[in-house]
């Protein structure tokens, strides 16, 4: 009975790793599929809303509007060289159509209850850059709203920024070109983690399955003599 348990044990174990390590291996494809995506359809510009394909992710996008200074979203807890800072986001209007422009890092205030002071173009401006999803990392704290602007955010929710700013927003984020006068710091990459170190994980989750039979089968001989 003892044997049966150690067994059913091992093979349990050893599912669970190989299917981390296939998880992984999806994952790096993944990937790839996103930095075959980002090398070609970053070299495409379009030069307005309506010549968009369905799905506009990653395409160059270059525009002619007007920001709206009265509603600053800060995204929290963005680090550029080790300093805390933000990501600042205006909407920019264009011909009554509303995008949320991602202007760049710029670095928080020594004290939590202050607010840096934000960077304001006037004027009819022209803005380019690369379309994004909006950021969507799992967070603990709730983003609470009072109704004050800038507004101090974990996540950036489109649908929930365009019902507190009462503006109909593209569900995605233009992430401004670097070369812009415009831009501030930029530290946004669209691929946190490379293909490489899924692999690498990957075989770290067959080596360690590898490893738990081996041992498995040598107990087993043993008990058995």
């Amino acid at each position: 009975m003892r044997r049966i348990g150690f067994i059913l044990f091992t093979v349990a174990v050893m599912l669970t790793l190989v299917k981390l390590g296939l998880w992984q291996l999806s994952r790096a494809h993944e990937k790839e599929a996103l930095n075959t995506a980002l090398k070609h359809r970053s070299e495409q510009m379009y030069y307005s809303l309506a010549s968009l394909p369905p799905d506009p992710r990653w395409y160059g996008l270059t525009l002619y509007g007007k920001f709206d200074h009265g509603y600053a979203v800060l995204l929290d807890n963005q680090i550029y060289h080790g300093q805390v800072g933000y990501h600042l986001l205006y909407p920019f209007k264009v011909d009554n159509q509303w995008v949320l422009v991602n202007l760049g890092w710029l670095a928080a205030p020594q004290y939590r209850d202050q607010l840096p002071i934000l960077p304001e173009h006037h004027g009819e401006l022209r803005v380019e850059g690369i379309i994004a999803p909006p950021s969507k990392m799992p967070t603990l704290a709730a983003s609470n709203h009072n109704g004050q602007w800038p507004q101090r955010v974990q996540v950036v929710d489109i649908e929930q920024l365009a019902v507190q700013m009462d503006l109909p927003l593209q569900p995605w984020v233009l992430q401004i070109d670097p070369e812009n006068p415009m831009a501030l710091q930029q530290n946004w990459t669209p691929v946190v983690m490379g293909p490489h170190k899924h692999y690498a994980y990957a075989v770290q989750w067959f080596l360690m399955a590898v490893a738990i039979s081996g041992l498995a089968l040598w107990w087993l001989k043993r008990t058995r003599a």
